[in-house]
């Protein structure tokens, strides 16, 4: 289709961008159907300055500063040998960015290897038609709830109280920790993410402290040989449940009221495991993902 040099002429590929819906269906915007033409809101969102002010006080306090939503824009030409193959592309374009099908994910892949992923749900689809009766232009607007691009690579990291199934905690992919129960866990991301925590039973009143923080959760029960008890720290999804016989049950009553869910800052993250007592299977393991405000 040498139609698609009248508009674009890349000299060289440094990067793909692929929507994926929530009925997994893969969109990636790619001649000959499709020509990206140009995108934004890859970069740091606009913050939210939160600040507060006194009686007679000078100035403000500040308070705390986050991240807005993301909001991504994509433009993209969509080709066609006739008006009629182009307004079919035009519903598979709106068929894929439905936002009746909830969350989708937009990944970036940068040709030399590395990927990112932001969880997105759909706005808006546009399109104008072109002077050219060989293409229409699409613009599609996305938003991102979570503004946080990630690296799809979910770490993992174990640990075990005392006398567990492994005589030393360690990471996947690998990153050796010291002997015993603490371990420095590396967040390469900018920005603080939250993790999941696996206590494997049996286990009596477990704690998982971030000694950088100096916050710890602790719980006030012990789990059964052969359970789970399952802690996820992200903001809006905070629980813990314990996994038993492939049933969840609601288990946030046994958690110590001065607990903080915290998260791993960016940087280096020092973590230490405690237990009452354990049995021979029991040990703790750890999931999270690097997260970036831009990219």
């Amino acid at each position: 289709m040498s139609h698609i040099k009248q508009i674009f002429y890349p000299t060289s590929r440094s990067y793909y961008i692929t929507f994926v819906n929530a009925s997994d269906e893969e969109f990636l915007i790619e001649p000959p159907d499709y020509l990206l033409l140009n995108f934004a809101g890859f970069e740091q969102p606009p913050t939210d300055i939160q600040m507060s002010k006194a009686p007679y006080q000078d100035g403000k306090t500040l308070v705390d500063q986050i991240f807005d939503e993301r909001v991504i824009t994509l433009e993209f030409a969509i080709f066609g040998d006739t008006q009629q193959e182009i307004f079919d592309k035009r519903l598979s374009v709106n068929q894929r960015f439905n936002p009746k099908l909830g969350m989708g994910i937009l990944k970036f892949e940068q040709v030399d290897g590395g990927t990112y992923y932001v969880d997105v749900i759909t706005k808006s689809v546009n399109f104008v038609k072109s002077t050219s009766s060989s293409h229409n232009i699409a613009v599609v607007q996305l938003i991102a709830p979570n503004p946080f691009w990630y690296d799809p690579t979910q770490w993992e990291s174990i640990m075990v109280g005392f006398s567990g199934g492994f005589s030393f905690p360690f990471s996947f992919p690998v990153s050796f920790g010291t002997v015993g129960t603490q371990l420095t866990i590396s967040n390469a991301g900018n920005v603080e993410t939250p993790v999941l925590i696996y206590f494997y039973g049996e286990v009596v009143n477990p704690v998982m402290q971030n000694l950088t923080t100096d916050e710890d959760i602790t719980i006030a029960q012990t789990v059964d040989d052969g359970d789970i008890l399952i802690i996820n720290t992200a903001f809006g999804e905070k629980s813990v449940m314990i996994l038993s016989g492939g049933e969840y049950t609601n288990a946030f009553e046994y958690v110590d009221p001065d607990s903080v869910f915290w998260k791993l800052q960016p940087g280096s993250n020092n973590l230490r495991y405690t237990v009452a007592s354990e049995g021979e299977n029991a040990q703790c393991r750890i999931y999270y993902y690097h997260r970036y405000s831009g990219l």
